[in-house]
């Protein structure tokens, strides 16, 4: 069996348990590196939906891996628009193929849309050479590594620009096509330029895993729209990250830092885009963005000041007196409510303006795609 560089990359959030055949366990190929999180339940009342976008990195994709950059928190945000109730979760498996820095890099289905994105915010295109990438590779651990949830949606996206290349070291991507149907896993494929024999590949993919198939241009078509609520709404969305109150190790710190440098990098229009999926959020009643955030907990008393564990507390609370860590919370807790509520008012005007303004822009990019997809696959 061929040695395969694979990277797995599970995220700051914990994840649902997978549900995986048992048959899927007894495979020659199976391996030792799924890993099973602690199971978190999907709040009550709310529709589970899991999306993971496989999509080739190698060295001419670069325009597509930047475009999902900056258009994955849009997506995010018309999945909310088609279901106010949907609990979304996201994976992510980047592939390449064999002899390059890795064949797959994966990254857990999770709800932590920070985290996803900060994860695809660190993806580079590079490597590649000859045409077929290994799309085998790549189709099997989206269906058989990623933790899909009971009862959800399940969707994947394959995005890249070459036909597979079987290597032999995992199943040929038909058999994990057949899977994904028994898991009902729907495949959707998405070209990249006009390779008439990614589309011939492509096509079949989606067919086999009663998907759709879609071609945008080799660049990925994206077409961003700048709204004079841009600003604002960043400048909101930076105030209420502020508020945050991270309560753990020095991992979970360094892991809440890292996001925030990742949403802090992006453009504006995409931080508008971050601010606009969270004021639609349940956070916007009062809870954080991170699991780690305990400003709501404490400020409702839900969790008391008398048994914080001051290591675990951010640096500008340590050495405070339990009544003033306590001060500072309910103020930081006020603050969050106050702006989550205008926020929410300028991310409705923000989405009137580009109602009316938008046009036809990006109509045939890779977010647009995706996003009609969803919606008529969610609405089955």
């Amino acid at each position: 069996m061929i040695d395969r560089q694979r990277i797995a990359t599970y995220g700051i959030a914990t994840t649902a348990v997978a549900t995986v055949a048992l048959a899927l366990w007894l495979k020659p190929w199976a391996t030792t590196s799924l890993v099973t999180p602690t199971p978190v339940e999907a709040s009550s009342g709310t529709h589970r939906v899991d999306i993971v976008f496989a999509i080739d990195t190698t060295g001419s994709m670069g325009g597509l891996i930047d475009g999902a950059k900056r258009t994955v928190w849009s997506i995010a945000k018309q999945v909310n628009e088609i279901d106010k109730d949907a609990d979304l979760h996201v994976g992510l498996v980047a592939y390449r193929d064999l002899g390059d820095e890795y064949v797959t890099k994966d990254f857990a289905l999770s709800g932590d849309l920070d985290a996803v994105f900060t994860e695809l915010s660190s993806y580079q295109a590079a490597g590649g050479g000859d045409v077929p990438e290994d799309v085998d590779a790549a189709l099997h651990d989206a269906v058989h590594k990623m933790q899909w949830r009971d009862g959800a949606k399940k969707m994947i996206f394959l995005v890249g620009d070459a036909p597979p290349a079987s290597r032999g070291e995992v199943p040929v991507f038909a058999d994990s096509v057949k899977d994904a149907a028994n898991a009902q896993i729907i495949i959707n494929t998405i070209r990249c330029g006009q390779a008439m024999e990614t589309q011939q590949a492509w096509q079949r993919i989606a067919s086999l895993g009663n998907g759709e198939f879609s071609t945008i241009e080799q660049n990925g078509g994206v077409q961003q729209v700048a709204t004079p609520y841009d600003d604002k709404l960043a400048e909101l969305s930076r105030t209420v990250d502020s508020t945050a109150v991270i309560y753990g190790g020095a991992e979970a710190h360094r892991a809440y830092e890292g996001k925030m440098a990742a949403a802090a990098a992006a453009p504006e229009p995409a931080k508008a885009d971050r601010a606009a999926y969270y004021a639609e959020k349940p956070m916007a009643k009062g809870a954080g963005r991170s699991s780690d955030d305990v400003t709501a907990a404490i400020a409702s008393g839900s969790m008391s000041v008398d048994g914080l564990d001051e290591s675990k507390l951010p640096s500008d609370l340590r050495g405070k007196s339990k009544e003033e860590i306590k001060q500072e919370v309910d103020k930081r807790a006020k603050t969050r409510a106050d702006v989550q509520n205008e926020m929410a008012q300028v991310a409705k005007q923000r989405a009137e303006y580009l109602k009316n303004h938008a046009g036809d822009a990006g109509k045939d990019g890779f977010d647009a795609k995706v996003k009609a997809t969803v919606e008529r696959q969610m609405k089955k």
